[in-house]
């Protein structure tokens, strides 16, 4: 069984420069650099933007010391996370854009993986983001899998900040 989480982030941009900044390679190296504050790995792997939408993917490694007690028993070692996101083309017609992610840890019995939701509001725009998270582990993969969406919410508010930050310096 999985459990799933929705995050709704709010921007007082609309959602056409919302999109605009996800498409630019610029603002994805800014984030990597806010998340360096944090996780000193944390690279850009691929990205491209173009008619079909958005494709980036990044890896952040969160070295075995930082990680909370009941993961260090189940991942001995450093955790890589591999992250992999689509947007599709903006729909300028409507004023949405969707998506899906997925991130995943090698050598491990687990997954994040979810969708976007872009869409406009009367104050800007609202970014839905559902997350799943499913953990094979008997006894605590329920435990890990409430985790594992937490750390989602807080890496999501993270990003709803620094998306906020680079929309109002950038418009």
């Amino acid at each position: 069984m999985s459990r799933r989480r929705e995050h709704p982030m709010a921007f007082t941009a609309p959602p056409e420069a919302v999109f605009a900044a996800f498409a630019g390679e610029d603002y994805w190296q800014a984030m990597m650099a806010r998340y360096r504050e944090h996780t000193q790995e944390s690279e850009i792997t691929a990205f491209t933007s173009g008619d079909d939408g958005i494709d980036v993917s990044f890896r952040q490694v969160l070295t075995r010391s930082e990680l909370p007690g009941i993961v260090r028993k189940v991942i001995p070692v450093d955790m890589v996370i591999e992250r992999h996101q689509h947007f599709t083309a903006f729909n300028a017609v409507n004023g949405t854009a969707a998506g899906h992610f997925e991130a995943t840890v090698p050598r491990t019995p687990g997954r994040l993986d979810g969708t976007y939701a872009l869409i406009g509001t009367s104050t800007g725009s609202r970014l839905v983001v559902t997350g799943r998270a499913k953990v094979s582990v008997p006894l605590v993969g329920g435990k890990l899998e409430d985790l594992v969406l937490e750390s989602m919410k807080n890496l999501l508010t993270l990003e709803e900040a620094f998306t906020a930050d680079w929309l109002a310096q950038h418009s």
